[in-house]
């Protein structure tokens, strides 16, 4: 069995386009879960610890370490979980 995914282009270019990032989306979606995932079991990954910009009363800027929010990572992943399963995204095999 074989299926084809035909477009007419120029007019179609922007679905042509979708078309073909679908798996990156499919990666991005599944490293943010995974990312969330280490930061609420293990303590670790990009959202252990992230910089912010924090505006002092004189209207200067200073970078401040914060550490991610567990009861809002949590929150987030799932519901990105409820959207995946939702919307039928593939697994990714």
């Amino acid at each position: 069995m074989k299926a084809k995914l035909i477009f007419d282009l120029p007019e179609e270019e922007p679905e042509h386009r979708y078309a073909l990032a679908g798996t990156d989306a499919l990666l991005l979606i599944e490293d943010l879960c995974n990312e969330i995932r280490s930061k609420l079991r293990h303590n670790a990954g990009d959202f252990r610890e992230f910089t912010t910009a924090v505006y002092q009363e004189d209207g200067s800027i200073i970078n401040k370490k914060m550490n991610g929010d567990d009861s809002t990572l949590e929150h987030v992943w799932k519901w990105i979980i409820e959207q995946k399963q939702e919307r039928r995204l593939p697994e990714l095999v």
